[in-house]
């Protein structure tokens, strides 16, 4: 009986794919992956945290790739010396971290996101703790808690957005846009210190009641339990306390009023508009530099700033109407205002974001020469139509469109060299004749065509012109064009440039010939 036995395990074992034998024992190099290296950072990091609080979890998943971070089943029970173990509890179902993807070098982010998070009342001071508890909390729940900063490179602007979906009181949603964040250090004094300052785009502040009114009502006297009946209230009481934010002798401006009458005007049409109230910036030339290290008086800043109240975000003010988004996606040519219209689709700002729609608006306006349109649809496509995007690119960044010269940069790396040829190939004209008689205009031409900002990059007539300048003894385009060669060596084309280069070499010394360049020069 056992001979059989031994048999059939055997015929098992063999007929067992090689990878599922191999999975029962881990290799050795497994415990080196960046994923096992990341969780068990990780897990070292939380063991220090618990130096500070209680801390569980029920798992954690660690992306290198993607920069995330995930725990699921977290409890922190934090240290606090005036109250007894456990009546501070948070619980989060899952919390994900993120930052910036590794192939993306630009920018630097950093999102928290909380899912499922319900926190004692008992964490908070106890005068609040009892007050809530007398509500009708023993805690506060939320069901999404997120902040998210994005912090860009090469314009030194950041960007900051919370968002926090309280339960049974309100949604609450912040919006910081900073064009620059400025901390220049002055070297002349003895102990030098950074000085703070930033560059204010907007500040939009959106508060959605999900029921924080119906609990504030109850303490409203009888007569003002209407919003209709507690917007003067309302008016006077924020007037009065600007007034008092200014400091003493200081009135309230004029704009501090208006702020005052239009928060009065929205509270009197609180219920019948959507139960929100947003406070956004108004800034009349933005951005706003603020400087850190002063403390600036309250009215002046007040006025700069230049805030209003109402029931919708500022962006609706300006969003594209429904008459007109309807008109144009159903007509078969382009109407008059196709480029806000496609901007505000692909962009998603001012409409719902719709690129295939987008670009069919702009794609005729880009045909005709509108380079800020061939940046939009250039900026969209590059990622899954390098070839078209390039295309676009070169016109945007002939026309110095901001940001194009980057965008046509990162995309060419993605284009086959045969491609990029025949593209810059078809924005090219016959060479200008003046320029055979004036050495720097050569020269200043070689330069151009190789950047691609004042005139479409051409590697060929950049080629053309350095070399033409060059036999003229200009030193300065004989290293350009060595450095055109070079580029196309660390490309990985050289075999397909030299090809191309032989012809220009040809072409050179034929118009060197035809044109007598030596006696235009003289």
């Amino acid at each position: 009986m056992r001979q059989p036995l031994t048999i059939l395990a055997t015929a098992v074992a063999i007929a067992s794919p090689a990878t599922a034998q191999d999975s029962q024992r881990p290799n050795f190099w497994d415990a080196f992956t960046v994923e096992a290296i990341g969780t068990i950072a990780l897990h070292s990091v939380m063991s220090w945290a618990r130096l500070l609080a209680d801390i569980r979890y029920d798992q954690v998943s660690v992306d290198p790739v993607a920069l995330k971070v995930t725990l699921t089943g977290v409890r922190i029970s934090p240290y606090l010396p005036d109250r007894p173990d456990g009546q501070c509890q948070l619980r989060v179902e899952r919390l994900t971290m993120n930052g910036q993807p590794i192939d993306v070098r630009d920018t630097r982010r950093m999102r928290v996101a909380l899912d499922g998070v319900a926190m004692e009342a008992g964490c908070l001071p106890f005068e609040a703790a009892g007050m809530l508890r007398g509500l009708g909390f023993p805690q506060l729940t939320a069901g999404r808690i997120e902040a998210d900063l994005t912090y860009d490179y090469p314009s030194g602007g950041l960007f900051a957005r919370v968002s926090a979906d309280i339960d049974r009181l309100a949604t609450v949603d912040a919006d910081v846009d900073l064009d620059y964040v400025s901390y220049r250090m002055d070297f002349a004094r003895e102990n030098p210190e950074p000085r703070g300052a930033v560059d204010l785009n907007s500040v939009v502040v959106a508060i959605q009641d999900r029921g924080a009114w119906d609990i504030a009502r109850k303490f409203i006297m009888p007569g003002q339990v209407n919003p209709e009946e507690l917007a003067p209230v309302v008016g006077a009481g924020i007037e009065a306390a600007l007034e008092d934010a200014n400091g003493p002798g200081v009135a309230a401006t004029e704009k501090q009023r208006a702020f005052a009458r239009s928060a009065g005007a929205v509270t009197a049409s609180f219920l019948t508009s959507g139960r929100q109230v947003v406070v956004a910036t108004a800034i009349e030339k933005a951005p706003l530099r603020i400087d850190l290290t002063q403390e600036p008086a309250f009215a002046a800043l007040f006025d700069a700033l230049n805030p209003t109240v109402s029931h919708s975000q500022p962006q609706l003010a300006s969003a594209v109407s429904v008459a007109e988004l309807d008109a144009a996606m159903k007509a078969e040519t382009p109407p008059e205002n196709a480029f806000e219209i496609g901007r505000a689709l692909i962009t998603g700002i001012g409409a719902p974001k719709n690129p295939n729609g987008g670009i069919r608006l702009l794609l005729p306006l880009a045909r005709g020469g509108n380079t800020e349109a061939n940046f939009l649809i250039a900026t969209e496509i590059a990622a899954y139509n390098p070839v078209d995007a390039y295309s676009h690119a070169l016109r945007a960044a002939a026309s110095g469109i901001p940001g194009s010269l980057a965008l046509l940069d990162r995309i060419e790396r993605d284009v086959p060299f045969a491609e990029v040829i025949k593209l810059q190939g078809s924005l090219l004209g016959d060479p200008e004749d003046a320029l055979y008689g004036d050495l720097a205009a050569m020269r200043s031409a070689a330069r151009e065509f190789l950047g691609g900002t004042r005139r479409p990059r051409s590697w060929l007539a950049a080629y053309y012109w350095s070399s033409m300048a060059a036999a003229a003894g200009d030193a300065s385009s004989a290293a350009l064009r060595d450095e055109i060669g070079e580029i196309m060596r660390l490309r990985g084309d050289a075999e397909g440039w030299a090809k191309e280069a032989n012809s220009i070499d040809n072409g050179v010394l034929r118009d060197w010939i035809a044109k007598d360049v030596p006696s235009r020069l003289r």
